[in-house]
């Protein structure tokens, strides 16, 4: 009699962590008719950390290094405990003037508790997901009036993330593309420190039926100090969209440290989300200069 309690329990205890297509109906208000993709809320504060992320800001200058790179991120937060890997990659096309850099997280690996599952809606036939992988996002860089360079360093971006990703039914990624146009800017202050800015404008698509993209002011501003092959950035980034309640305003914090040596390159960056991004986030990586700069 003892056993059947403890196979009893144990059953009831595995239902308690689990969730049927009826249960997701009911959480989600279902109509009977519309498709579950309806009902996913594709915006950051929904979503995994690298959904929607901020773009980072940059210091309104490119880079006009050829390398590639690869980190290790751990991301916490209130039910949702993520680890991925990010591949990084950058070229110069014309030294001072035209940048391109890439992005990708090829594997994701997340840990959600029910309540988070439920409030970002993941669907039934996902729910006990646990790796994604995620989306390229590439930038174009171009430097503007190099003249003025001794005054203010002044560059533009141009962002597009292609939708690549897996792991849309669980809340991963969006599922949809987006883009960003920026400027950054940075003033220097010493020989060694310049003030950065950036203000942009920030779009993705929404898997609604009321609204189809969602449009943000993009912003940042922070310091920055070089010497000695060191770079030591802190600033505060976001993107503040236009619909009300929904999710879509990140803010946050990063600090950041590079040390460059000969033909290798070491960097730790710490993230924490101050507003629609609920996560302290760490990202510790190499990077390796293919073709030094000239």
């Amino acid at each position: 009699m003892r056993r059947w309690a403890i196979i009893l329990f144990f059953f009831q205890s595995m239902q308690g962590e689990s969730q049927t297509f009826q249960q997701w109906a009911q959480t989600v208000n279902w109509d009977g008719v519309s498709h579950w993709k309806r009902y996913m809320i594709t915006q950051p504060a929904y979503m995994g950390p690298n959904a929607l992320p901020v773009p980072q800001l940059s210091n309104g200058s490119i880079d006009s290094n050829f390398f590639i790179g690869s980190t290790i991120n751990l991301h916490y937060s209130n039910g949702d405990n993520t680890q991925n890997a990010t591949l990084y990659a950058n070229y110069c096309l014309v030294k001072d003037l035209i940048a391109f850099d890439l992005s990708w997280v090829p594997y994701e690996r997340y840990v959600m508790s029910q309540d988070i599952k439920e409030k970002r809606h993941v669907f039934s036939q996902f729910f006990y997901d646990q790796e994604a992988a995620g989306e390229v996002i590439l930038n174009t860089n171009l430097q503007l009036l190099n003249k003025w360079r001794k005054h203010i360093h002044l560059s533009a971006r141009l962002g597009y993330r292609f939708p690549t990703a897996s792991g849309f039914g669980a809340a991963r990624y969006s599922d949809g593309p987006g883009y960003y146009l920026d400027l950054s800017f940075a003033k220097p202050i010493s020989p060694h420190f310049k003030l950065a800015g950036m203000l942009g404008f920030y779009s993705w698509q929404l898997q609604s039926d009321r609204h189809q993209q969602d449009d943000a002011f993009l912003f940042g501003a922070g310091i920055e100090w070089n010497k000695n092959r060191w770079r030591i950035q802190a600033n505060v980034a976001g993107y503040l969209g236009y619909l009300e309640d929904s999710g879509d305003k990140p803010v946050v914090a990063r600090f950041g440290i590079e040390k460059k040596a000969k033909r290798l390159g070491y960097l730790f960056r710490f993230q924490q989300g101050l507003h629609d991004f609920d996560y302290s986030s760490f990202e510790t990586g190499i990077k390796y200069f293919i073709k030094k700069k000239q």
